[in-house]
């Protein structure tokens, strides 16, 4: 039957029919209570009469249903019925699920269908809304068939041990593809996300009470608390299509997942110089030489590697004497993230020079972690290094032992004996009031032009660089897009979805003369509507945006590949025309 159906639809789109096309609505009802829902059911049907030619793919334009809940809503192509040719036969059907959320009477806008070049509407359907009666809630219903849950590998730890939270989605339909995705940050902890590497995270299969599921994990993330207490897991929202093919659009489905709660233990009896790490820890410390000369630089270098909350650790202490200078340490991390938590290292390395000759002690590093699996505190401490400074050969004159004052060790330029003897010089030999002085005082206001003239001409060749960039902004993306129509016929999806994405920001960041970091979607909804964009095209690019950006969160079968890639063209060119420079 299915083969016949599709035969029949192939030849309908080829040849010349001697029917008209007409939409029809039916309904469950028109008169809902509130929280009640009702059905529509829209039908392209050749009437009989005339003739008309159908070429290529029906397209299904609905409207936004602002005044109802959409429960669910399908497009597709309903079977054919061949008791009588002459008959009313339906083309395609679209069916919305709505819900009732208020009293009153609401007018739904037609529905149309998309027929080569032109289009086929309904007439407009009145909603009458009355009051709940019945006791009829909101409650969602629950879809066995497809459902979201996080998954948590341990629901009690203490504060800094980790947590990985699994996002999964489980799912009976053969066919399925993610079209929006909402993942709330948890609140009072850190997160870090785990990379699922170049192929994603493998599709497996669960029984579930007798029943299989296909199993999709979107994502992992390691979570470390930074407060106790009970810390819930926000729940996340997805909105799937469930087996859409090349003659159905498939049904939209709204699904969200559980919320769970972790127990945050405190660590008790932590000492004064608890470092604030979980887990398991080494440390390795070493200095670059213990015999020096004055003005000389030492370097010692701090290793702490294991696996916890590495990241966590900011600063370590290192005691070193008064008479060296020393410098903030730099710092150098190789951290990496799995499902067993963050393992790696953290490096500070101490740059010091010591000033004055003599025998000093530096160190030692002490730092103390918390152990879980012991559940005690460790302590990890360096040796103490006995350090010789020589005095340098310029160093002498900084040095001086008095005879007629006390004894003096100077440390620096800053502390000098008593004069006992002064000069005095002519007024004219001063250097107040002298040419130099009075050339030296005007200079800064001169400088000061001349930066503004700089500046402003800076100014205006940056706004004929800004031009140029809008001009080309068109040809630049299109040539872009050149890359993801490779990437199309190579049926690589991850990086046709990449290459369309580079390609629509970089317009978008040339033609709006916004930064890269600026591309977000409130930024460039509100900066296409200043520019005269119509909200048809907007809701259109976010639309291609946020598909894009979805086929990298979950790995797709690239079905819509070839529309997205339309779209981004249709994008461009509409832009072009509408928006105001």
């Amino acid at each position: 039957m299915k083969f016949t159906a599709t035969i029949l639809f192939f030849l309908l789109s080829v040849f010349s029919l001697a029917q008209n096309l007409a939409v029809r609505v039916s309904h469950s009802t028109l008169n809902p209570e509130v929280n009640e829902q009702f059905k529509l059911v829209y039908k392209l049907v050749l009437d009989g009469s005339g003739s008309v030619q159908i070429s290529g793919s029906i397209n299904v334009k609905h409207p936004k249903y602002a005044d109802f809940k959409v429960i669910s809503q399908k497009a597709g192509r309903p079977g054919f019925s061949f008791g009588s040719f002459d008959m009313e036969m339906a083309l395609q059907q679209y069916t919305v699920v709505l819900q009732a959320t208020k009293e009153g009477t609401f007018v739904i806008d037609p529905v149309s269908f998309q027929v080569g070049g032109t289009s086929y509407s309904s007439d407009k359907v009145t909603v009458h809304v009355g009051a709940n009666t019945s006791g009829r809630t909101s409650v969602p219903q629950k879809n066995n068939n497809l459902f979201g849950k996080i998954i948590l590998s341990r629901s009690s730890i203490y504060k800094g041990e980790h947590v990985v939270a699994t996002s999964k989605i489980y799912s009976r339909y053969s066919r399925l593809s993610l079209s929006k995705s909402d993942f709330p940050m948890a609140s009072g902890f850190w997160n870090e996300e785990i990379n699922a590497g170049k192929n994603g995270w493998p599709v497996k299969t669960e029984n579930i009470n007798g029943v299989m599921y296909n199993v999709y994990t979107i994502k992992k993330d390691l979570l470390y608390p930074q407060k106790t207490g009970e810390l819930k897991i926000p729940k996340f929202t997805a909105t799937l299509v469930a087996n859409r093919t090349i003659f159905n659009s498939g049904t939209e489905i709204s699904i969200s997942s559980n919320s769970p709660t972790i127990n945050v233990k405190q660590i008790k009896n932590a000492p004064d110089t608890f470092s604030g790490l979980v887990g398991s820890f080494t440390m390795d410390a070493e200095i670059s030489k213990t015999e020096l000369s004055a003005d000389e630089g030492i370097d010692i270098k701090v290793k702490i590697k294991g696996k916890g909350n590495l990241q966590q650790l900011d600063s370590i202490d290192l005691p070193f004497p008064l008479d060296f200078d020393v410098y903030d340490p730099e710092r150098e991390e190789k951290i990496s993230a799995s499902t067993s938590g963050l393992s790696g290292s953290k490096t500070f390395n101490f740059l010091s020079i010591p000033r004055s000759g003599g025998e000093y002690e530096i160190g030692p590093v002490e730092l103390i972690y918390f152990n879980p699996k012991s559940k005690e505190f460790v302590t990890l401490k360096s040796e103490t290094w006995q350090v010789k400074v020589d005095k340098s050969a310029g160093s002498s004159s900084q040095e001086i032992l008095a005879t007629d004052q006390k004894d003096v060790e100077l440390l620096s330029e800053g502390i000098r004996h008593i004069r006992e003897s002064s000069e005095l010089i002519k007024q004219s030999d001063l250097f107040f009031g002298s040419g130099y002085f009075w050339f030296l005082y005007s200079s800064p206001f001169v400088l000061f032009i001349v930066f503004i003239i700089v500046l402003k001409k800076q100014r205006s060749h940056q706004k004929d660089e800004d031009l140029i960039r809008k001009k080309k902004a068109a040809k630049t993306a299109l040539n872009a897009l050149k890359n993801a129509s490779v990437k199309l016929d190579q049926e690589e999806h991850s990086s046709f979805n990449q290459e369309l994405l580079s390609g629509l920001f970089n317009y978008l960041r040339d033609k709006l003369t916004l930064q890269t970091t600026q591309l977000n979607k409130s930024t460039i909804r509100s900066h296409l509507t200043e520019k005269g964009a119509t909200n048809e095209v907007i809701e259109l690019l976010i639309s291609v945006i946020e598909e894009c950006e979805i086929a990298q969160y979950a790995p797709t079968s690239g079905a819509n590949n070839q529309q997205l890639y339309e779209q981004g063209i249709t994008i461009i060119e509409k832009l072009e025309n509408e928006l105001v420079n």
